[in-house]
Formats: C-alpha cells, sequence, structure tokens
C-alpha cells in the first residue's frame, strides 16, 4: 500500500469514523483490524497508544472518546453496553446483539420518570447519533450491537467502564415489562 492510499484511508477514517471492509484486504499503516463475529468483514479503526492525549488526537483529526450528553445519549450508550457486553470481564468489542426492546427497558431504570413516548424518542435519537459516530450498529429495526468505535477504549477507559457497568441496572432485576 503506497503513502496515498493510506492518506486516503486516514481521510476516510477522519471524515467517516470506523470503515468496514472485506476480511482479506490490506491494513494501511497506523490503523488496526476488528474482525467481526462471522469473520466476513472487519473494521478499520486507529491504532493509537493509550496515552494519546487531545493533541495528539488532534494532530491526527480523531475526535476524542468523549460524548456529548446534551439530549441523554450517554444515557443510551449505557444501556445499550449493559444488554450488550454480558461479562465486564471480557472485552466490549463485538459483544452480543440485543434487541431494542431491551435496550429501551434498561434505559427505563436509567431515566425513569418519563412517559413511554418521550423514553421512546429519547433511544431513537440517541441510537440514531450513536450509530452515525461508530459506537453502536443497528441491525435490521429492532436490534443493536455495540459498534467499532468502542475497542478505541484505552485501558484506563475500559477500567472505569467496567465499574460503571456494574453500577447499570438491568432488566432481569426489575418486575413485568412496562416498556
Amino acid at each position: 500500500m503506497n503513502e496515498r492510499d493510506v492518506a486516503l484511508w486516514w481521510a476516510r477514517i477522519r471524515s467517516g469514523g470506523p470503515q468496514q471492509v472485506s476480511a482479506g484486504g490490506p491494513t494501511p499503516a497506523g490503523l488496526r483490524r476488528l474482525v467481526e463475529a462471522d469473520a466476513k468483514a472487519v473494521w478499520l479503526i486507529p491504532n493509537l497508544p493509550d496515552s494519546a492525549g487531545p493533541t495528539v488526537l488532534s494532530e491526527y483529526g480523531i475526535p476524542g472518546s468523549s460524548i456529548m450528553d446534551s439530549k441523554g445519549t450517554l444515557r443510551v450508550l449505557a444501556a445499550t453496553l449493559r444488554c450488550c457486553w454480558p461479562d465486564p470481564a471480557t472485552d466490549p468489542w463485538p459483544g452480543l446483539p440485543a434487541s431494542t426492546g431491551h435496550v429501551g427497558q434498561v434505559l427505563q431504570r436509567l431515566v425513569p420518570g418519563r412517559n413511554k413516548v418521550s423514553r421512546q424518542q429519547l433511544l431513537s435519537a440517541g441510537l440514531r447519533r450513536l450509530a452515525s459516530s461508530g459506537w453502536v450498529l443497528l441491525e435490521g429495526t429492532d436490534t443493536v450491537r455495540i459498534g467499532p468505535r468502542i475497542a478505541s477504549f484505552g485501558s484506563l477507559e475500559l477500567s472505569t467502564l467496567r465499574e460503571l457497568w456494574r453500577l447499570i441496572p438491568n432488566t432481569t432485576d426489575s418486575g413485568p415489562e412496562v416498556w
């Protein structure tokens, strides 16, 4: 792969986030491959050290791992992680698929007091925002799973995420379904 091809791949990553490609292709310099569970495709994401701070990320044109939460997006991500990451002792990628209804039930426990329409809007908008940036993958109309961008978390971020995972209520602890 020549310099021009590598530069084009980096431009794609900068503008569109993680890129899904067929499993047999080359890996551009500075990117790493995340293999899908069926091994038919891989995701290309930046291969940056855990210590890469905001200056390094800015130099590479890569947004940091923080997500703005003005509209409850982080709560939707938390609910998705709780449903799609069954064991926090393992790596979150690729996780398991979950129904959006299950994610909605966990979300209800995170944001109680909202009416059903408001919760549904929060879930739909949050999943759409997260999917557009690679944090989650939408599979069909009723299935969601963890996106490849989660694999960019460093060891410190994963440690924090594991602690938070334990605090997120799961629907198996709840009573009847009210979603």
